[in-house]
């Protein structure tokens, strides 16, 4: 069998929705049956992360699979590969800052614990918050469902071109058949909902830092009091919520360079297997930091992986706490 730029997209599809598949449905159980016993924020951004992935993963990357196997999309295909890759990468990286603004409020509250006790009724606030990201996630993009087009093999004529022309991202583009339009929403306004969001997820991760910081100065200098199960549990998650900014924000950049800067890049062989790893990566890689994040997904996982091993008495312990 020859080996060809289809067949390599192919393969790089099927790993990543095979592990984005196992990783999230496993994720997405865990964390039902942990949000049954008590409904905590962390657990929805999880959940919600976990199914922006899966939306992601079984409709983006299976129509590239139909593309790269010779079958030819029509143009509500086009209008739905468009819309989902955008609106997913979107509420992947609004939830990914939501978690990590959240983890970073917990641990600013154990470096510099609040004279009053902490509130924890803010529950349904952060539901609706995350209802309306939702909303929003979908509704930015839902213009690209008009525009979006089959425009079929672009570069014939164009030699260097003609590998990319085998590629989706160039069968299904959004026409705008006006230049404001294109300019405005297309290249500024769909950029920058991206951009912006990982710009201040940046600027977290170093205050969580810093955070870290201080607490270990604080810790040396013999003045801490704490160090309980919940404020072990924040330092984990922090250092997990690090990885995933350091991971989306590496995978989100390379391939904003690779597909909207190097315009020649498009037309090399290798560019469709190397774009759907950057731009699905990060679906089949973060639930699995995501499991470490929280103690009590953990234990599920471990008591699903280990059905005859009963939960560590020292869960109770993690839930009392007022930062939890």
């Amino acid at each position: 069998m020859e080996f060809s730029p289809g067949t390599a997209e192919i393969g790089v599809c099927v790993v990543l929705i095979s592990s984005s598949v196992i990783g999230n449905t496993s994720l997405i159980y865990c964390t039902r049956r942990c949000i049954s016993e008590q409904l905590r924020t962390s657990f929805m951004l999880i959940f919600s992360l976990a199914y922006v992935h899966l939306i992601n993963s079984l409709v983006v990357d299976v129509l590239k699979i139909v593309y790269a196997s010779g079958v030819g999309l029509n143009s509500a295909s086009c209008k739905a590969f468009t819309f989902t890759a955008m609106s997913t990468t979107s509420l992947a990286i609004w939830f990914t800052l939501y978690i990590a603004m959240l983890y970073c409020f917990k641990l600013h509250q154990v470096v510099h614990p609040p004279v009053e006790a902490a509130t924890t009724n803010h529950r349904k606030y952060h539901l609706v918050l995350l209802s309306a990201l939702w909303v929003t996630g979908f509704g930015v993009c839902s213009p690209l469902l008009l525009y979006t087009e089959k425009t079929g093999k672009l570069f014939k004529e164009n030699e260097t071109c003609q590998q990319f022309s085998n590629s989706i991202y160039a069968e299904c583009k959004a026409e705008y058949k006006n230049y404001h339009i294109e300019v405005l929403y297309g290249k500024i306004f769909l950029v920058t909902i991206d951009f912006l969001p990982l710009l201040f997820m940046i600027l977290i991760g170093f205050r969580i830092l810093y955070l870290f910081w201080e607490y270990k100065k604080a810790t040396s200098g013999g003045i801490w009091m704490g160090d309980d199960a919940t404020e072990a549990e924040i330092l984990r998650a922090c250092k997990r919520v690090l990885l995933l900014i350091l991971l989306i924000a590496s995978l989100w950049i390379s391939y904003f360079v690779l597909f909207y800067c190097l315009k020649n890049f498009k037309s090399y062989y290798f560019a469709p297997p190397i774009l759907t790893a950057l731009s699905s990566g990060y679906s089949a890689v973060s639930p699995y930091l995501l499991m470490l994040i929280n103690y009590t997904v953990q234990v599920k996982m471990r008591c699903f992986c280990y059905k005859g091993e009963k939960k560590p008495a020292s869960l109770s312990a993690v839930d009392v706490s007022p930062y939890a």
